[in-house]
Order: structure tokens, then sequence, then C-alpha cells
């Protein structure tokens, strides 16, 4: 594999793309895709780890990916790979995994402080336009967490705009064609408060009852918001580029695989203004069938998000919207009964990848690396407080900003103290 941190397109100034990035895009691999048989391969390691997938060279000499990787090979040039984080929890705890990777703090379902997730904090200190929503998340945020993290102590005001605009198409064109008359609507609305002031009087004082009425406020926003609808309208997008993004989507998978369109709505999003987009790509909680779900999904993946990275590229975005693409763990490298159909990988915590791309992060690069079998970071290890702060770094949001919890108390966005990945980004 390539060397740690080098490759080219790397800015020597550490520390100067602080704040270069405007956007973010979050394409969550739900479940703990096979960095063995994607961005970590080893050609090398005895059968039982190296699996069937043979590696192919890529346009950044030196980095290796899987056979299923070919778009992406082509365009290595434009993104990170990252070995070297990892949440080193007990293996296959996706119950704690997903918190802690999204929100950049452990966090568990219950017994610690809800931390939010990136987006609801860009929400919060960094928002978008009025007319749209600052942090949305189509469909849903993890398969394995029931959309915990919408929750977080900076309140419902703050909580991501879950949609599913995909499956909900009733919905969808009730939102292209309004059936409201807005200034109607609106004296009703007014009605509605002047009713409701003196009785909400003093709950107005509690910063969650206020933050459910911002949140009532911002989705009555929403309503009324033409650039919204006109980024839901796949419509309005050219018969070629849906096409494009829906070529590779298997008829049938062994598991579920998501919508490859959520790569586009997320840039039209993304165009439009909104912030943050997140989307969940499938379940890539493969134990058994590994090679045969791989061949299903793998594909698909690879030129939707080589077509995301060169719409983002075209339209001048790159450069200034940050693209990820991981789960919250990697698969087990040795493979269970290799040699029997059925043959797959559990799940692993000690080694992954991570896919960066734009909004500051280097074009053509890899860092960190793990050992001769894929089982353990042996260079450049970082835990994941560090991935989280150097989001907030790109973001222009320091990490040591402090927000209070519902109980008053002081926590800092990134609890722990850890360093910013500059190999990475600078």
């Amino acid at each position: 594999s390539a060397p740690s941190g080098v490759g080219f397109g790397a800015s020597a100034a550490t520390g100067a793309r602080y704040g270069q990035a405007k956007r973010m895009i979050v394409c969550w691999l739900g479940g703990g895709p096979p960095h063995l048989d994607m961005f970590d391969m080893k050609p090398d390691a005895p059968e039982e780890y190296r699996g069937v997938f043979r590696p192919i060279a890529s346009k950044l000499p030196g980095l290796q990916v899987g056979e299923l990787l070919p778009e992406l090979a082509k365009r290595a040039d434009k993104y990170t790979v990252i070995r070297s984080v990892t949440t080193m929890n007990k293996p296959g705890d996706h119950s704690q995994a997903p918190l802690y990777w999204l929100t950049g703090n452990p966090r568990l379902t219950t017994g610690t402080d809800e931390y939010p997730m990136v987006g609801s904090v860009v929400n919060r200190l960094r928002p978008g336009p009025a007319e749209l929503p600052s942090f949305v998340v189509l469909d849903e945020i993890d398969v394995h967490t029931h959309n915990a993290l919408a929750r977080s102590f900076l309140g419902p005001a703050h909580a991501p705009f879950v949609m599913q605009p995909l499956k909900d198409k009733d919905a969808v064109t009730r939102m292209l064609t309004p059936q409201l008359d807005i200034p109607v609507l609106e004296r009703n609305v007014n009605l509605l408060k002047t009713l409701d002031r003196r009785l909400r009087r003093d709950d107005a004082r509690d910063a969650q009852i206020a933050g459910l009425d911002q949140y009532q406020q911002t989705a009555f926003n929403l309503l009324r918001s033409p650039k919204l609808r006109e980024a839901l309208d796949l419509a309005k997008e050219p018969a070629a580029s849906v096409e494009r993004f829906t070529r590779n989507k298997p008829a049938k998978a062994r598991y579920p695989i998501g919508d490859p369109l959520h790569f586009l709505l997320a840039r039209r999003l993304i165009e439009a203004g909104v912030p943050v987009v997140h989307f969940n790509l499938g379940y890539w909680d493969w134990h058994g069938d590994n090679f045969t779900a791989g061949r299903q999904q793998i594909p698909m993946f690879d030129l939707c998000l080589a077509s995301l990275l060169d719409d983002l590229e075209e339209r001048g975005l790159l450069d200034s919207t940050i693209v990820l693409a991981l789960g919250e763990m990697g698969r087990k490298p040795k493979i269970d009964k290799p040699k029997e159909a059925g043959a797959g990988r559990d799940h692993w915590d000690y080694a992954q990848f991570v896919l960066a791309a734009g909004g500051g992060f280097n074009r053509g690069c890899v860092v960190g690396a793990t050992d001769a079998k894929g089982e353990q970071v042996v260079d450049g290890f970082h835990k994941v407080e560090s991935f989280g702060r150097t989001l907030y770094h790109l973001l222009g949001i320091d990490p040591d900003t402090v927000i209070r919890t519902p109980a008053n108390r002081p926590v800092k966005l990134v609890v722990e103290d850890a360093p910013v990945i500059h190999a990475a980004i600078s």
C-alpha cells in the first residue's frame, strides 16, 4: 500500500484548510463494509484472509483497490483513504460504534450524554438558508441504531430533518404540487400563535419547549420552500444522469442495498444550499455469502460515489464539500468457512477504511496502514475523536466549543483533546 500520509495534491501548510468545507455529504455504510475486499487489499496474505477478489491498480501509485471498484480506482487522485482510525471496541458492537463515529465521542444509547451528530452542530452554529433544512437525513441514519442519533442534547430544533422522498412518493408529489393556500395557512398560523402565546409564556423558558417551537417554524418554512421542492424533483434531472446512478443497481440482492438515487438527491440538495446531507446505503453486515453480497453491492457503490465526485468537481463544489464513505467497523480478516458456500466475514472493530474527499481532505493520499493480514493498525493510529476534530476543523468549527446540556453541564463538542489527523488534510 502507499506510504502513510503520502500522495499528490497535499498542501504543506498544516492547519491552512481550517474552514475550507462549506458543506458535507455522508454516505454511511451501516454494518461494516469489508476493508480487505475494498480499500485495504492483502494479496500476499493466506487464502483464508485475502478472499476471492483480486486487487487492481488505481490512479494513485502504490494504492490497490478491489476489482469491484474500477471507477473509484480511476479517481484515486480525488480522495484520501484512511486505514488507521478505529473504535477499538469489542468486536461486533453495533450499538456503540455508529454513535461514536457520527458524534466524535463515545456515546451509548443510554447512560451517557446525548452528544450531537456533526450535522446537528452545523445546524446550531453555522446554519444554512432559512428556507432550507441545515441537516437532512435521507431515509435513516443507520440500520442498527433506529435513528437514536436524531436525539441530542442540542434539542429538537437542531435535530436532522429526516425524510423518505424515494419511499413516500405521494408525499413528494404533494410537496412538489402544494395543495395549501399559503396566505390562508399563514393567517391560521398567526392565529394559533396568538391563542398559544399566553399558555406558553412559562413554557418558552424551557430550552426543549423552545426547540419544539423552532422545529415547528422550520417545518413551516420548508413547506413554503421552492428550493427544497426543486431539489427533490428528480424529473428535472437529465435521464442520462439518473441512469448513470442506477446503472449498477442489482435487480435482486442477498442483502438490502439501499437506493443509489440518494447520491443524486444528496448532490441536488447540496447544490440547493443544504449544508449537511446524510444517508445510509443499504446493509453491510455480511456474515455469510460475503463475496456474493460484495458482487451485488460494491459495484453500485463504486459507480455512484465516482459519479457524485465527478458531479461535484464539474460544478466547482468538490473543494468546498466534504464527501465521506464509511461504516462503523470493518469485517473480520479471517474468513469463516473459506472453501465452503456461504463464506463470510464477521464483525471487526480493530481495522476498517474511511474514504474522505473534498472540503480540504487531501487528493491522492493514503493515511495509516494495517498489518499483513489486515487485522490491526500498525502505522498512524488515531482515535475516532481525532476524526471528529478533523471534520470540525475543516468545517471551521472549533471542536473545543462548549455547549451546555439540558442539565446545564458544560461539554465540549469533542470532549477528548485528540490531535487533528494532519496527514489527511495537510
